[in-house]
Parts: C-alpha cells; sequence; structure tokens
C-alpha cells in the first residue's frame, strides 16, 4: 500500500491534511483527515506526523475530525 499526504487550501479558510492509499483514493474515506488548520505548517506538521505512526502500523483505523487548538500541543 502506498499511503499520501494532501495538503490543501479550504475555501472557508485553514488548511485540510489528509492521508489515503494512493492507489485507491477515497475522498469521503480517508485513513487520516483533519480540517481548518490554521497555518499550511502546522498541517503538514501534524500530517507527517500521523503518516509516520501509520506507516509503522499493520491495522490502520480511518479517522477524520476538525482541529481544535487542545489537540495540536
Amino acid at each position: 500500500m502506498k499511503l499520501r499526504l494532501h495538503v490543501h487550501h479550504v475555501r472557508t479558510g485553514g488548511w485540510c491534511a489528509d492521508i489515503d492509499d494512493d492507489n485507491d483514493r477515497q475522498p469521503d474515506d480517508p485513513y487520516w483527515c483533519v480540517d481548518r488548520w490554521p497555518t499550511l505548517e502546522s498541517a503538514l506538521a501534524a500530517g507527517c506526523a500521523e503518516l509516520a505512526k501509520l506507516v509503522t502500523s499493520t491495522d490502520l483505523p480511518r479517522l477524520s475530525g476538525t482541529y481544535e487548538p487542545a489537540l495540536a500541543a
């Protein structure tokens, strides 16, 4: 499986970061997705950290949500 991190600007404000299987992209069902990051850098950092966890995992759960400052710490 080839996982990829995709970060893009959201029209309503902020940034969205999602991780999905490059061979079977399912926009409505990513492995990980969090939107409304305040900066591109924070979205990239969080996405890279989550991608590192997924690469070493044998069980790939799917998770999505919205950025909340308490979660960034």
